[in-house]
């Protein structure tokens, strides 16, 4: 059920008004009753201590005359009900007063409420010298004082009951008051939302009556009319001049459209031929690499080979001689008549006392092991070779890095062993996915231009090769005694063709394409050096297997 304002503000104002009442009803009845509680037990304390004073001689003197007397004389008071003397033995001395009142068990009274038969009943002790001897009961008519609290009670309650009404009638005027300003604000507000639909602010107005908040309200809205009008012309001017402008817009995008179609189409000719230069400079740079390997991995090969050679032709006398010597052997099996195969047997003993066979036989045993040794030689060159040439590939396999380092190492030995020492310290690492020869044609980028680097110092260095496992990477780190990079070139590194190298010795994309690469693995590459003393790169390979979002996305930096 929906409540109405003025409803809400009349029960809430009426509320408040009942609950004041109530408290101060509350109030006000507390005070009267501890008001005459304390004017009871006063004067009841008060005339049965005198009455103890009057009659204690006449008590403990035994003159019960006397005592009579002075019963008789305290009850000519209107206000008391009842006398009665007795000793601590419950023993009645003298009674009087009210029959009703002395036939029921006496019971002090402590306050009027407990009162209820209208008899405050009080009692005083009779004592000397901290002894007990009787006590004196009295009984106070309070009937008078209790219809007086009521008479008080029953006007007090009358004219709250007079002010709840007041209030209430004064909420309900207000509340009416209040509302009919509201009413005009509320069909304000109605007129409002039809003008916003139909576009037709001139009804719209409430009326300002006083200086109140109310009114301040209503003149805010009117205003807030008078805005909203002037905003309603504003957008309709803006309506027609954004019209006028979209016309000229779709001029201007036709014309625009075919403009940029034309350097889309200009765009990617440029990409194109862009792709085509970055193809090209890719196979200048593993051909640069290809050329700097091939010299040290010929001589690498010739040196076997040619050895390889002089034992075969060695190998080939030998062969002639024990042909010549099986030959004679042959003749003196044949020979049938025992002259004649005395003589072959004869030319047998010479043919073998000219050629030193113990000599030849220790010697035929060194040459095929020196043979087989180079041409194992010639067989790991020549698989560091295919493993180089697969550099275009997009393989991932299993592989150990250690294996890189010790093939690449045997391509390109020939190129440092003049120029320094390496020296290798490879940890027991797990094997990570990688594409075999793009690894190692990074490791053969680091070593080359490690050697350039202590070549340049015109000194006898060293290249430190360490491998080893850190966190949920395997790390490989090149360090040399070169001549190191200086701080302002170590930022630009990466950067494609960039080199401190002259023009002509370098493309500047070596290292470019090494930190490509490594981000195609979800690795990094990264570089410290130290100008004057030397420099170390370190290539970190994830051991998880690389994604081929990750892949794509190294790909994507790459480019």
């Amino acid at each position: 059920m929906k409540l109405s304002l003025r409803f809400k503000t009349i029960t809430g104002i009426a509320s408040i008004a009942a609950l004041l009442l109530l408290v101060l009803l509350v109030t006000v009845f507390q005070l009267l009753n501890d008001l005459v509680d304390s004017n009871i037990k006063k004067s009841a304390d008060t005339t049965v201590a005198l009455f103890v004073s009057t009659t204690k001689n006449a008590f403990l003197s035994y003159d019960l005359a006397s005592l009579d007397a002075d019963v008789s004389e305290i009850l000519t008071n209107p206000n008391i009900s009842y006398v009665r003397v007795k000793d601590k033995t419950n023993n009645i001395f003298v009674e009087k007063g009210s029959e009703a009142a002395l036939s029921r068990p006496f019971e002090a009274d402590l306050s009027v409420s407990e009162a209820d038969d209208g008899v405050y009943d009080t009692r005083a002790p009779i004592m000397v010298n901290n002894t007990l001897y009787g006590y004196v009961e009295i009984g106070l008519n309070i009937a008078s004082v209790t219809e007086s609290v009521s008479r008080v009670r029953s006007w007090t309650v009358t004219l709250a009951l007079m002010e709840f009404v007041l209030v209430g009638l004064c909420s309900y005027l207000l509340g009416s008051f209040l509302m009919s300003q509201l009413q005009q604000l509320l069909q304000g507000a109605k007129h409002l939302g039809e003008a916003v639909r139909n576009n037709n602010y001139k009804e719209v107005f409430v009326p300002v009556r006083g200086k109140d908040e109310l009114s301040e309200l209503a003149e805010a809205f009117n205003q807030l009319v008078e805005r909203l009008k002037e905003e309603y012309e504003q957008r309709q001017r803006a309506q027609d001049d954004l019209k006028e402008l979209n016309t000229l817009l779709e001029e201007k995008v036709q014309d625009r459209t075919a403009l940029l179609n034309q350097k889309n189409y200009q765009l990617e000719e440029t990409n194109k031929d862009l792709k085509e230069t970055q193809v090209q400079l890719l196979q200048a740079e593993k051909m640069a690499s290809v050329g700097q390997l091939a010299a040290g991995v010929a001589h690498e090969i010739n040196n076997p080979v040619g050895f390889v050679s002089s034992n075969i032709s060695t190998l080939s006398e030998y062969v002639a001689t024990y042909q010549m010597i099986f030959s004679q052997i042959q003749v003196v099996l044949d020979e049938k008549d025992e002259q004649k195969r005395a003589l072959a047997l004869n030319k047998l003993e010479k043919m073998l006392g000219n050629q030193d066979m113990a000599f030849i036989n220790e010697d035929i045993s060194d040459l095929l092991g020196d043979s087989r040794e180079g041409l194992q030689r010639v067989a790991e060159i020549v698989k560091g070779l295919k493993l180089f040439s697969r550099v275009d590939s997009d393989q991932m396999q299993k592989h150990n890095i250690n294996d890189c380092v010790r093939t690449t190492l045997a391509m390109v030995n020939n190129q440092l062993k003049y120029i320094c020492t390496v020296e290798t310290h490879l940890g027991r690492i797990p094997d990570v996915d990688m594409n075999v020869g793009k690894i190692s044609q990074v490791i053969t980028n680091l070593l080359i231009n490690a050697g350039q680097a202590i070549e340049a110092t015109g000194k006898n260095g060293k290249i430190i090769i360490t491998t080893c496992t850190v966190g949920e990477f395997v790390e490989l780190r090149v360090e040399d005694s070169g001549c190191g990079i200086p701080p302002s070139h170590l930022d630009k590194l990466f950067n494609p063709f960039f080199t401190t190298k002259p023009e002509g010795q370098g493309t500047g994309l070596g290292l470019s394409i090494s930190f490509g690469i490594a981000q195609e693995h979800g690795g990094t590459l990264s570089a410290s050096s130290t100008e004057g003393e030397g420099s170390t790169f370190t290539l970190a390979l994830p051991t998880n297997p690389v994604s081929k979002d990750s892949q794509n996305n190294g790909e994507t930096n790459n480019a």
